[in-house]
């Protein structure tokens, strides 16, 4: 049986641990105290327990699953462990420090797996002195309902670690794809223009949050809309997020943080966590939190024709022509960057397609939807959207032009 040691008891660490404990695998936890871990520990019992008594797994399983999980106090614990993954705060300097403690009780063949959703997992490796052995695992919130792993192999990352980290998670039941070590891997990348697009049309006044939101559900049959998901996930995960990615490939205008997600993150309106967030939560039905400054919407003949060929091609749904717009100009960003994805060479055009589907449950892929479409039709209506924003950040990928 294999035996790993997971360093951080937070949410994704004890999601980890306990998705690993129930295939098999005995799991050494550590966190900064015993009693962080220990209460990590009956918790993840308190959600075993509460599967046994809905009949998901069986009592017996439940008890099976705890006797894996161990709490340990001293890095030295991990010396028989066939990986150490981290899932520590998505700080450098934070998950060098841990690795670097880490490092000498590994054994001979073991490997170091961080959970990293932003950060180089190369950089990770080379400030440590191992970047052979260090591999990135990327895993979704909540781990144990979300199916997908990205696996992230920094420039110098043995193939065989990688190649051992994949099967792993293919062996937890996950979906795993392999993503270059570009910054955002594939969905933290790809799902920017979702949460962008969105919050600059708001501060456009193309249309309210509530607007946004029912047009991409409505006519993308997306299940959330952006303001609704980001203050699912917390603005103080979304926001540092897009940063991140931002800063990390060299501060792309399409990609730049807007101003009202940085004033959210900054006043601590962080989202449902807070109670307040693009949505107030205080009463019985979340209500928008930003108010719009209303403004026409006005697209010329042959912008007009691009939406439409795109739309027709999008969705059998119908919608007025605000909702229209808003859907149109925010998947066109989404199949851009996966098309940007695609020249950057960071994953093959279906392993896109699936980590955008299990890792943020969009309908469809969005190199299958842009095939749908119609390249040609996706790309001059990006081409439209170009020359309305004037700052290049609709400009066409070249692999939607193959």
């Amino acid at each position: 049986m294999d035996t790993i040691g997971v360093i951080g008891a937070g949410t994704m660490g004890a999601g980890i641990a306990q998705v690993a404990a129930s295939h098999d695998t005995n799991v050494l936890l550590m966190d900064a105290t015993r009693e962080r871990t220990e209460a990590a520990i009956a918790g993840i019992g308190k959600r075993l327990d509460r599967l046994a008594e809905k009949g998901r797994i069986s009592p017996q399983e439940a008890e099976g699953i705890k006797e894996r999980l161990e709490p340990v106090t001293d890095p030295a614990a991990f010396a028989d462990a066939d990986f150490v993954i981290e899932a520590v705060l998505e700080d450098l300097t934070i998950k060098e420090a841990v690795f670097r403690d880490v490092l000498p009780h590994l054994r001979d063949g073991a490997f170091l797996a961080t959970n990293t959703s932003s950060l180089s997992v190369g950089a990770i490796g080379d400030a440590i002195g191992a970047p052979e052995h260090t591999v990135g695992m990327h895993f979704f919130n909540p781990v144990p309902l979300m199916p997908l792993v990205e696996i992230i192999s920094g420039a110098a990352t043995d193939a065989a670690i990688a190649d051992r980290a994949f099967d792993t998670a293919k062996r937890w039941g996950k979906t795993v794809v392999r993503a270059a070590d570009t910054p955002g891997f594939i969905v933290n990348r790809v799902a920017r223009g979702f949460y962008l697009e969105g919050l600059r049309m708001l501060g456009e006044g193309i249309a309210p949050i509530d607007a946004i939101d029912a047009a991409i559900k409505t006519l993308g049959s997306f299940r959330m809309g952006p303001f609704e998901l980001m203050d699912l996930v917390g603005i103080d995960v979304n926001y540092p997020v897009s940063v991140s990615v931002w800063e990390q490939l060299d501060k792309p205008t399409r990609l730049t943080p807007h101003p009202i997600q940085r004033d959210l993150y900054e006043s601590g309106r962080l989202g449902r966590k807070s109670g307040s967030g693009a949505y107030d939560y205080s009463g019985d039905t979340p209500v928008p939190a930003i108010a719009v400054d209303p403004a026409p919407l006005a697209l010329g003949d042959a912008a007009s024709a691009a939406l439409d060929a795109f739309v027709r091609g999008a969705t059998d749904v119908d919608g007025d022509a605000t909702a229209r717009y808003v859907f149109a100009r925010i998947l066109a960003t989404i199949i851009n960057e996966a098309g940007l994805a695609l020249d950057d060479g960071v994953a093959t055009a279906s392993d896109i397609d699936l980590a955008m589907q299990k890792g943020t449950n969009y309908p469809r892929g969005p190199i299958e939807w842009a095939d749908a479409i119609g390249r040609p039709s996706v790309v001059a209506w990006l081409e439209a959207l170009d020359e309305a924003a004037g700052d290049g950040r609709f400009r066409p990928a070249a692999a939607l032009r193959g």
